[in-house]
């Protein structure tokens, strides 16, 4: 325990200090890669999710419905059904917006809500009588974590520019894209451009597939183009970058996390202390 107290400690000073020294980047004008957005929330394409446990709308929920398990002198509580939301869902500022794939996110939320009952899921109990739910003795714990529409959060993950004309290939590129799709109909070839039609495709006929298919290159260009641009932040794979998203803001968040270190080195202290004591043979008092 006190390797993993001291662990802990590197582990959230190390956080807190990359939201500290990470600045603030507008959606439009961000940088490709690792990068931290703040804006609000909403949801993608206008589809509201409702949180499993409380029917409350959100764009992202985590849920865990544990039991109560008592074996002997022990007991502890025993988790039997959990799940994470992965659809997407959009941050906005002042300059854009950019869809968030919350896939692998260290989510840190102020919606954060433990509550008990005596059914498996919350939504049974109003189907059962009080008498019986008690008498089962079944105790359960229901924990859920949400981010809410119009919600601020602050983000933190590796951001990807698509659309726009970004990435469309060069008149060469795409020739020779078109070539190798009109190739796997040869037949088609020999229709259009075996104008002595002897079955072949001679050097002045093939000049001229070529000239053909650069035009029709230049129109998928200019498709490819017109396509709109699309921001996206997710995950990215990382461990020294880690992807976070957070209702709370960013002065707040990386308070949390130096509070988590500093609970970290109390944890350190007295498990040092008890390792200590041990090897020395004497008593620890106890609290």
């Amino acid at each position: 325990m006190a390797f993993v107290c001291f662990w802990l400690l590197f582990y959230y000073l190390k956080r807190a200090r990359l939201i500290e020294d990470t600045p603030t980047s507008k959606i439009r004008s961000a940088a490709q890669g690792y990068v931290e957005i703040v804006g609000t929330v909403s949801s993608a394409k206008k589809h509201i999710l409702t949180a499993p446990l409380s029917g409350t709308a959100c764009v992202w929920f985590s849920y865990k419905i544990q039991r109560y398990r008592r074996s002997g002198n022990s007991s502890h509580w025993s988790t039997i059904e959990e799940q994470t939301s992965t659809e997407h869902f959009a941050i906005n500022d002042s300059t854009g917006t950019c869809m968030i794939n919350p896939m692998g996110a260290e989510v840190q939320t102020g919606h954060s809500r433990t509550w008990y009952g005596y059914t498996e899921r919350p939504d049974q109990a109003h189907s059962t009588h009080i008498f019986f739910r008690v008498m089962g003795g079944k105790r359960y714990r229901y924990i859920e974590k949400l981010i809410r529409p119009h919600d601020t959060i602050y983000a933190l993950g590796n951001f990807q520019t698509s659309g726009g004309g970004r990435g469309v290939p060069s008149n060469h590129q795409m020739t020779g894209i078109v070539i190798r799709e009109w190739k796997r109909d040869y037949n088609q070839i020999l229709d259009r451009f075996d104008q002595d039609k002897n079955g072949a495709i001679d050097m002045d006929e093939w000049s001229r597939v070529r000239t053909a298919a650069s035009k029709e290159a230049e129109i998928r260009r200019k498709e490819l183009s017109k396509t709109p641009t699309i921001y996206i932040l997710e995950n990215t794979k990382k461990r020294h970058r880690p992807f976070i998203l957070s209702t709370f803001s960013q002065k707040k968040l990386a308070q949390k996390y130096r509070f988590f270190a500093f609970s970290s080195i109390i944890g350190l202290v007295i498990f040092t202390a008890l390792v200590l004591a041990q090897f020395m043979n004497t008593p620890v008092l106890s609290l």
